[in-house]
């Protein structure tokens, strides 16, 4: 599989755990600070995502 259809693949997986956590996961969750830290967590492992895929972005062949 090539890079660029892992990277798809990632970005699927955490566009579908931003859609599925809140919505179904902490939905029964009173407290905010649950949600806050997914979204904490969430937007980190997003820009490391992004960062990772960008940098190696030169190295996919067409």
């Amino acid at each position: 599989m090539s890079k660029t259809a892992w990277a798809w693949i990632w970005f699927v997986f955490l566009l579908i755990v931003d859609v599925s956590v809140p919505w179904i996961v902490l939905t029964h969750v009173e407290s905010i600070s649950g949600s806050f830290l997914f979204w904490v967590i969430w937007v980190i492992a997003a820009i490391i995502s992004a960062f990772i895929i960008f940098m190696k972005w030169q190295d996919v062949a067409r």
